[in-house]
C-alpha cells in the first residue's frame, strides 16, 4: 500500500475495489449458472448460488459504508422532537 495517499483517497480506492469486487462476484456467479455447461447442475447451482450471495453483501456493504450520499439530505429540519398534534 502506499503510505503517502490520504485517508480519504485510501477510502475512496477501498470502495471502488469492493464496488467492483462485489459486481464481478455477481457476474461470475451468474454466468457460472447460465453457461457453465460442463460441471454438473448441483455444484453449478451451489457454486453460482454462493457467488451471487457474496458479490450481493459485498455490494450492501459498499453501499451503506462507501457510497457518496447528500449530507444535507438525511438531515432533520430542526435538532427538536416532532411537533404533537
Amino acid at each position: 500500500m502506499n503510505p503517502t495517499l490520504t485517508p480519504e483517497a485510501r477510502r475512496r480506492r477501498l470502495g471502488r475495489q469492493l464496488f467492483w469486487l462485489g459486481l464481478g462476484l455477481v457476474l461470475a456467479g451468474l454466468a457460472l449458472l447460465f453457461l457453465g455447461r460442463p460441471v454438473p447442475l448441483p455444484a453449478r447451482v451451489l457454486t453460482g448460488a454462493v457467488d451471487v450471495i457474496a458479490g450481493a453483501v459485498l455490494l450492501l456493504v459498499w453501499n451503506q459504508k462507501f457510497r457518496e450520499r447528500d449530507p444535507l439530505a438525511s438531515r432533520r429540519v430542526s435538532g427538536g422532537p416532532p411537533a404533537s398534534r
